[in-house]
């Protein structure tokens, strides 16, 4: 009696977990579409392994015993890990580039510091073998940065928003740019000999709260208010929800990690065996990317990332010696 109870048990056990992966994929979609679930999209990697490991389970004889249509149960299996795994995987195809005049060189380092000191002194470390044009800068206090990027001749902040940047071209017009409920933009033209473009940097709050897609919709607006742009920092999205997607649909945006993979910039153990990509590099206009690399830390708990891009577009005036 014993054996024939156990059967339907494990038979309406082996339905639930078949159908939690099926509730989990669905929320990754729909949170590619719909900015109330996009929260979901953080973790479509772990509900991809999850729903894998489902798809191994149903081919299992154990498991074919003990479900009337075992094959039907597999078929639908391996469909579910196959949709989520084409989202993933579209980080593999690269941006088109755009043709270029005599284009100008320049490197962008983006990196959270989480505020600690012993991470500052990691992300100089950093620049000095990765050498970078433009380092940018979040959860900093002006007083850990006073003498890290002195070699930066040129800076701007806004600190109520804890937003650094340090260049080697010289700034101008920095702007802070105010969000409904959210911390504040650091725009910023930057002039890369006589071409020019703006930078926009951010530190956006997590999809939970409705200012996010707000705050990503203000960012692509400011955005195509320039020929050119890189609109940077630590977005708490991961690159396939949907306030993400319309940023960049509606800034005329590129993404940096276009052919890298997704490269977790964020980690949730201090190993950093398990993250999500939420820092990210965004471009338009007059410019393309030649290189995009994750660089690990040990201080913070987010990595640092790293861009280089050639830029053209509109010449300016020659600079009064």
């Amino acid at each position: 009696m014993r054996m024939v109870a156990s059967v339907p048990r494990f038979a309406s056990l082996a339905k639930i977990i078949f159908i939690s992966s099926c509730v989990a994929a669905s929320c990754t979609l729909l949170g590619m579409v719909y900015d109330s679930f996009a929260i979901f999209t953080h973790f479509i990697c772990y509900f991809l392994a999850y729903s894998a490991v489902i798809a191994v389970l149903t081919s299992t004889t154990f498991f074919a015993r003990c479900v009337w249509s075992p094959s039907k149960w597999r078929k639908g299996a391996v469909f579910v890990v196959f949709v989520q795994a084409l989202v993933p995987l579209s980080l593999l195809i690269p941006n088109r580039s755009v043709e270029l005049n005599n284009p100008e060189k320049f490197s962008v380092t983006w990196m959270n510091l989480h505020y600690e000191t012993a991470a500052v002194n990691e992300l100089v470390q950093i620049v000095k073998k990765r050498p970078s044009d433009i380092v940018v800068v979040a959860e900093a206090r002006i007083q850990q940065l006073a003498e890290a990027f002195s070699d930066y001749p040129f800076s701007s902040e806004v600190t109520s928003a804890s937003l650094y940047v340090f260049s080697k071209f010289p700034l101008s017009k920095v702007t802070s740019v105010s969000n409904d409920n959210d911390r504040d933009f650091l725009v910023v033209e930057v002039r890369v000999k006589r071409r020019q473009f703006t930078l926009l940097a951010a530190h956006v709050r997590w999809p939970i709260y409705s200012e996010h897609a707000k705050t990503l919709a203000n960012a692509a607006q400011w955005a195509t208010r320039s020929e050119n742009a890189i609109v940077l920092g630590d977005l708490n999205s991961t690159p396939w929800a949907a306030p993400f997607r319309r940023m960049l649909r509606d800034g005329n945006l590129k993404h940096s990690r276009q052919g890298y993979g997704w490269l977790n910039s964020w980690h949730i153990d201090s190993d950093k065996h398990f993250g999500l990509p939420i820092d990210h590099i965004t471009y338009r206009g007059q410019i393309n990317n030649t290189k995009f690399e994750l660089i690990e830390t040990k201080h913070s708990d987010h990595s640092a990332i790293r861009g280089e891009y050639v830029l053209a577009g509109k010449l300016t005036r020659k600079p009064r010696d």
